[in-house]
């Protein structure tokens, strides 16, 4: 038995060889596979000169259009490298706290498994996106995401007077920090949307029956528009408060709208003559 291995038959190396063969062609098209798998989830820990507080990864094995798969990496390197640092500066908020993972995971309309009309949606800890609406976004530094990662950021405010409150803000000031120059137009947009809201005040139009959060949303885009500066305080001068009662939340928000604006008289005035209970 001693060198058994070592001095098989000339039949027995033979029958070795081929089915050592066979294997490699039977198996042949699954490593030439391999990278293309390899390539559906994508993971980010760290950034030139740095490591991340908080891991990014993405799933892209739903996604059919082979030119949209392209895009998961430079999507998910400029949510880990550029937004998520634009947030936390404009925040201060510490998103590891909270996720020291993020996972994004991509679909196709087609086989997205939420309720129709939502484009993305915000988890713990993770965002679904629709692929229209993340890798095929277009701008001048490739595809990104300020919306829903914001959810994750402000997870940690406690309860919101809306699921959108300073978004306008701060989805904006994201833009202007990432140095994307689509930020201009989103700022003259901003300018539109405020001009309309007051307009719809000032003619009695307003009929959603959300009067004092509508007069909230021109309030911290007025403010914006003023100085963008101020919503870097919005977020540090807001009491957290996890009360559900909906007075609660928009008098927690509007003292803080007061104080963000350096005791501005129009603010509290604005507010408390579109809806605002006092506060």
């Amino acid at each position: 038995m001693d060198g058994g291995i070592f001095f098989m038959r000339p039949s027995v190396i033979h029958t070795t060889r081929l089915v050592l063969i066979c294997l490699v062609i039977a198996c042949g098209p699954c490593f030439m596979r391999a990278p293309a798998f390899a390539q559906d989830t994508i993971t980010v820990s760290s950034c030139p000169g740095q490591e991340l507080p908080v891991k990014f990864e993405i799933d892209c094995s739903r996604v059919e259009d082979p030119a949209a798969k392209r895009s998961c990496r430079p999507f998910i390197v400029n949510v880990a490298c550029k937004v998520f640092p634009a947030y936390r500066r404009i925040t201060g908020i510490h998103l590891e706290e909270t996720c020291p993972a993020i996972k994004y995971t991509i679909y196709e309309k087609n086989n997205w498994p939420h309720p129709p009309g939502e484009g993305g949606l915000a988890l713990e800890c993770g965002v679904d996106y629709i692929s229209d609406y993340s890798l095929k976004f277009r701008s001048k530094l490739g595809p990104y995401d300020v919306h829903e990662i914001l959810h994750e950021y402000q997870s940690v405010l406690g309860a919101l007077p809306k699921a959108h409150a300073l978004f306008g803000p701060s989805m904006t000031q994201a833009m202007r920090e990432i140095g994307d120059p689509a930020y201009e137009a989103r700022f003259a947009e901003m300018k539109k949307e405020v001009a309309n809201i007051e307009d719809q005040f000032h003619k009695g139009a307003e009929k959603s029956g959300d009067s004092c959060v509508l007069a909230e949303t021109a309030v911290e885009e007025r403010l914006y528009i003023q100085n963008p500066k101020a919503v870097y305080s919005f977020y540090r001068d807001l009491v957290r408060g996890r009360l559900k009662d909906q007075a609660d939340r928009e008098a927690r928000f509007n003292r803080m709208y007061v104080q963000a604006s350096g005791g501005q008289e129009w603010v509290r005035k604005f507010l408390l003559e579109h809806g605002c209970a006092p506060f």
